[in-house]
């Protein structure tokens, strides 16, 4: 055995008796003192996990202290100390934590009805509009919830987003055209957004690095986390086109059912109200984080454009299939009428005044 091949070996052995270790000590009460586990794979600067930090975990701590004869302590483990951004979802579900943020974009697999947000590019543009728009969804859409707590055992909380996705790019282009052949970093489920040019996957910690080195001539994020990751310095400033492929709703903050059922109500009752709460808060944090980030990118030398709307136009009817083939796909897997929850979503971006480039039509 080679000393690769003992470091994987340890590192999965930790990691098995870390978790088991983990789900041991989940939500934990002694008397009048809870202990709940709360994480993400992703670090506290990206806003969705800051909020929980800086504003969910806190504002819970301090409404049990003070409305129950509960005290309530929560134990931290942000940017993949307890679960990657690849196993939340399975982390919460095992008890590793009681509440974990995650990306769904992640979870494309598991979570497909909460990705609806990508299978419907260019929408709803606004963050705090779109993410309004996704919770109504499901909230009339109890399929989505049940199958998460039927399969995975924790109930949705909240739900939060990024905002408006854009692309940074290390060239200068304008029409649809002009993306052929170049390569294209994305995540996840907007992968398939990628229908010129050569789809890259990417994730947030291997982004630079493969802007950098060429693996990646560009990449379709947001302003914000393109500055924060020093993107537009990998590539010499280059050029931020605001494409509006939409502030896609992403963020599932979910609790694992054992957990919640050892809380007594009036606790439970609180968490619920600050998800709530965490919710709305978020997503305007998100929302000003957009102009943050252009502004940052402008700053630093990045020059900003807006897509010019034929090529919106051509890059949309390129996808104009693609959500009716996720709907379908979804409804085969899932055995819910994804069709029509997706429906539903579009008609309550049009409802909300948003413009969508093309007519999708879902069977």
């Amino acid at each position: 055995m080679n000393i690769l091949q003992r470091t994987s070996l340890i590192g999965a052995t930790a990691a098995a008796v870390f978790a088991f270790g983990a789900a041991a000590e989940a939500a934990s009460i002694k008397g009048n003192e809870i202990t709940l586990r709360v994480g993400s794979g992703h670090p506290p600067f990206i806003t969705y996990v800051k909020e929980v930090a800086k504003y969910f975990v806190p504002n819970v701590t301090k409404r049990v202290a003070a409305e129950t004869k509960y005290k309530i302590k929560f134990k931290e483990h942000y940017a993949g100390t307890v679960v990657n951004v690849f196993d939340t979802l399975e982390g919460t579900q095992d008890g590793r934590l009681d509440i974990g943020a995650w990306c769904v974009c992640f979870d494309d697999d598991k979570a497909m009805a909460l990705n609806l947000g990508y299978y419907v590019p260019f929408g709803e543009p606004n963050a705090i509009k779109a993410g309004a728009i996704f919770a109504k969804v499901v909230k009339d859409h109890p399929a989505i919830q049940q199958d998460l707590e039927k399969r995975y055992k924790q109930k949705l909380l909240a739900v939060s987003g990024f905002n408006n996705y854009g692309l940074l790019s290390s060239f200068d282009w304008k029409t649809f055209e002009d993306l052929k052949g170049r390569k294209i970093l994305a995540a996840g489920p907007n992968l398939p957004w990628v229908v010129t040019g050569i789809p890259v996957r990417t994730t947030i910690p291997k982004a630079a690095q493969q802007m950098q080195t060429g693996v990646g001539e560009a990449i379709i994020l947001f302003p914000d986390t393109d500055f924060k990751l020093k993107l537009h310095e990998a590539i010499k400033g280059g050029y931020y086109t605001v494409t509006d492929f939409g502030a896609v709703t992403q963020i599932a903050l979910t609790m694992n059912l054992r957990s919640r059922k050892k809380l007594p109500p009036e606790v439970t009752k609180i968490i619920d109200e600050e998800a709530a709460k965490y919710h709305t808060h978020s997503l305007a944090a998100s929302q000003n984080d957009h102009s943050w980030g252009i502004a940052k990118l402008k700053g630093a030398g990045t020059k900003i454009r807006a897509i010019d709307p034929a090529a919106k136009r051509a890059w949309a009817q390129k996808l104009a299939n693609w959500p009716n083939e996720r709907a379908q796909a979804v409804s085969k897997k899932k055995k819910i009428d994804m069709g029509k929850i997706m429906r539903a979503y579009i008609a309550g971006t049009k409802a909300g005044g948003h413009k969508y480039p093309v007519d999708y039509v879902i069977k």
